[in-house]
């Protein structure tokens, strides 16, 4: 891990700059990314987190787990962002974001984000790069999010529309209302206004990167692959199975599932 530096004139490699939203859920895959770009295709890659808005101990394990092929920028968030939505820090972190990008200079290719950092995907179409949202999960989530989207084609501003129980997706197997999100299935929940708008940007993306494979979900990966044959929804690319299986970033998860195990058990 190197700490973050412009790309020298001597260096014309192509960057991927890898925005990483607070919160060990998000950085660690973000990290595992930014290591196989840089090390397997030959990038030059930025790893981008905010400050002060997760465990700094966790946050530090991770970064220090990164060869010195991954350079990191750990910037401070927005001013007054206290008991703020994630998806509100990120649309005030653009500012920051595009400073540094545009230090990078001309060699930027590609600029990566997490779910709640699609706010970035109208930075790149400013910038002139691709947008990219990566996906640490599966491609089923893609589609409840986009579920939500289709279901408030035509609504009305300021009209929310619960989502349907079970939740038909294409290619996978129906989702009962207990199996998703209270923010994601119901209207009434302040998050759901974020969730439509986020789902609303993804039309704006280059390509969806998704840690999954056709055997893991082959009904959804076949559905996704015709949208975007015939241009109804951005590419999926499934870079999957992506797993660091050792190292700080192991050590890291492993420490944040521990401590939800005993806010589990405490509840009971």
């Amino acid at each position: 891990m190197e700490p973050f530096a412009s790309t020298t004139a001597e260096d014309h490699r192509p960057h991927v700059v890898l925005l990483a939203s607070p919160g060990a859920g998000h950085l660690i895959p973000m990290a595992e990314l930014a290591r196989r770009l840089a090390d397997h295709h030959g990038v030059a890659a930025t790893l981008v987190t905010l400050a002060g808005l997760s465990d700094p101990a966790t946050d530090a394990a991770v970064l220090s787990s990164l060869p010195a092929s991954v350079a990191t920028a750990v910037l401070p968030p927005p001013a007054d962002v206290g008991g703020c939505f994630m998806y509100e820090v990120m649309r005030r972190f653009v500012p920051q974001l595009r400073a540094l990008v545009v230090g990078i200079g001309s060699t930027t290719a590609a600029i990566v984000c997490d779910f709640f950092g699609t706010p970035a995907l109208a930075l790149a179409a400013e910038l002139g790069v691709p947008g990219y949202v990566f996906f640490p999960t599966s491609i089923s989530f893609i589609s409840v999010v986009r579920s939500v989207v289709e279901l408030h084609d035509g609504a009305a501003a300021g009209e929310y529309r619960d989502l349907p129980d079970p939740l038909v997706l294409p290619g996978c197997a129906p989702l009962r209302h207990g199996d998703i999100p209270d923010g994601f299935r119901d209207s009434a929940d302040p998050v759901y206004a974020y969730v439509l708008e986020e789902g609303r940007r993804y039309g704006g993306a280059d390509g969806f990167l998704v840690n999954s494979f056709p055997e893991m979900e082959p009904g959804a990966a076949e559905a996704f692959r015709r949208d975007g044959e015939n241009g109804a929804f951005p590419p999926v690319y499934l870079v999957g199975p992506a797993w660091s299986p050792d190292g700080a970033s192991r050590r890291a998860l492993e420490e944040v599932a521990g401590k939800w195990k005993n806010a589990v058990r405490e509840d009971r």
